[in-house]
């Protein structure tokens, strides 16, 4: 399939590109190129392959959402660099 440079030039139009004339040439090509090859991967026979959402064979991505015990608020308050008792002390970022 050829890609002529009309079919370039209205394609950066669409996305607000622009190219000098070289490049659209170089564009047209690399197009046709890349368009050629999709045409052959379209010839091969995928009959038998069963189609799929992801390349990985993974039945569940996600883990079991469960219910833990919660910290304590003295235990959170525990590892804080600095605390008035009740919440964590940090330094004033906005001035």
């Amino acid at each position: 399939m050829s890609i002529t440079i009309e079919e370039v030039r209205y394609i950066a139009k669409l996305a607000r590109l622009s190219f000098s004339e070289t490049e659209e040439e170089v564009l047209a090509k690399d197009m046709s190129r890349i368009l050629d090859y999709v045409g052959t991967l379209n010839q091969v026979d995928t009959s038998d392959v069963e189609p799929m959402t992801h390349v990985h064979d993974q039945s569940r991505a996600l883990r079991q959402d469960s219910v833990d015990e919660r910290i304590s608020h003295e235990d959170a308050l525990k590892n804080a660099p600095e605390s008035d008792g009740e919440h964590f002390m940090v330094p004033k970022v906005i001035g």
